[in-house]
């Protein structure tokens, strides 16, 4: 029944990205990509890091093919004239959405000693398959180097790139992509691909080594990235429960436990568990599954969000709306998946940002009042620690 309806939900999100990319394109995109995130699904069966770790597949691509579109009409509904950030395009945002997590199944060029390294290089790895497939991208009407930079920027994390408007990060990040491609030309001398970065800057640099940028192109990359971004964050978890591995999530969401200082030990005892294709249930409790509990806390917190995009008219800005479904459940795992999104706003430095949440259900008056309480903390510390407007509402 529930993966009916996903694949329903499904449907309804590619005659959406078919908007943009016509039918027979969309095809060609799924084709390119569906081999890597295939390849990936088996890669994290061997690796007990990524066993917890939510899903980074194909129908993932899918959702934030989606939702980066979301992201994109309030992108540009709030920049006016801002010089950091420019136009978008729309079919270059689509495809690189698609290509964006291909690198999780750790490329062909480099080898991996866990999945936590495979992981931190997965958006370096995207993006050499990007330009692996070359001449079939650029068939698709889209500059080929702009898309492997949003896959590569996607992640705030592994390019590096935590500014935006920041020359020097983009530098390191281009200097990362090219050597990435020297390393892949050593092992591959048959299958020589490069990274063409004069879209962006001639090569030249100031004394200090930063690349001198064309200010309008970085714009654009830096809007299309936001965009990626904010779609890759808003991911439905709860829509989609599934592991990298291919294993289904389910969540107690009754199982917390309160009081509790932080995170850790709110998930202490909850009831989370994995199940395989075989309908075997695993335990996140169990011994060397879940050690550090990150599986759980995050399993928990996304799977207690909808995240959404939209542009606020009153205050001109970008908001990132957060709709919380079980608002006494595991609010502190919850506030610290909200805590992941806000830092990708923060990314989006110089540009006008807010966010706000919701929290959904009937409440009796003494828990509507804890709630409130807790939240209400959670947003002033927020708003201080990120300096943008965070609220909520019950």
């Amino acid at each position: 029944m529930v993966r009916r309806f996903l694949s329903a939900w499904l449907f309804a999100c590619l005659l959406v990205f078919a908007q943009v990319v016509s039918a027979a394109d969309l095809d060609a995109v799924k084709n390119i990509s569906a081999k890597y995130y295939a390849h990936a699904q088996e890669v994290a069966k061997h690796f007990v890091e990524l066993r917890t770790y939510s899903d980074h597949g194909i129908h993932h691509a899918a959702l934030v093919a989606v939702k980066s579109q979301e992201a994109a009409d309030a992108i540009e509904a709030a920049n006016f004239g801002n010089v950091y950030y420019s136009s978008i395009d729309r079919r270059e945002l689509e495809i690189a959405a698609y290509m964006h997590d291909t690198g999780m199944d750790g490329g062909a060029f480099k080898t991996y000693a866990d999945g936590n390294a495979l992981r931190k290089d997965h958006s370096l790895n995207s993006a050499i398959h990007v330009l692996e497939n070359r001449e079939a991208i650029a068939a698709l009407g889209v500059n080929v180097d702009s898309v492997a930079l949003d896959c590569m920027g996607h992640s705030k994390s592994c390019s590096g790139v935590r500014d935006l408007t920041s020359h020097e990060q983009w530098t390191d990040c281009f200097n990362r992509i090219d050597a990435a491609v020297e390393l892949y030309n050593k092992k591959f001398p048959a299958a020589q691909i490069y990274f063409d970065k004069s879209t962006w800057t001639t090569g030249e640099t100031y004394s200090n080594g930063v690349y001198k940028f064309n200010r309008e192109t970085l714009a654009q990359s830096a809007a299309t990235i936001a965009a990626l971004r904010l779609g890759d964050a808003n991911r439905e978890a709860a829509q989609f429960p599934y592991t990298q591995g291919g294993e289904t999530i389910e969540v107690d969401f009754d199982s917390y436990v309160t009081p509790a200082k932080d995170w850790h030990a709110e998930i202490a005892k909850a009831k989370i568990f994995i199940v395989d294709s075989k309908g075997t249930r695993t335990s996140l409790l169990t011994q060397g599954v879940d050690t550090a509990g990150f599986g759980r806390m995050y399993m928990s917190g996304e799977g207690n969000l909808s995240m959404s995009c939209e542009f606020n008219p009153e205050t001109q800005n970008l908001r990132e709306v957060f709709e919380i479904h079980h608002g006494k459940s595991f609010p502190l795992s919850t506030q610290n998946c909200i805590e992941e999104r806000l830092g990708e706003l923060d990314t989006m430095k110089k540009f006008p940002v807010e966010a706000h949440i919701k929290i959904l259900g009937d409440y009796s008056k003494l828990d509507k009042k804890k709630i409130s309480r807790m939240y209400s903390r959670y947003c002033r510390d927020a708003q201080r620690k990120h300096r943008f407007p965070v609220t909520f509402e019950i």
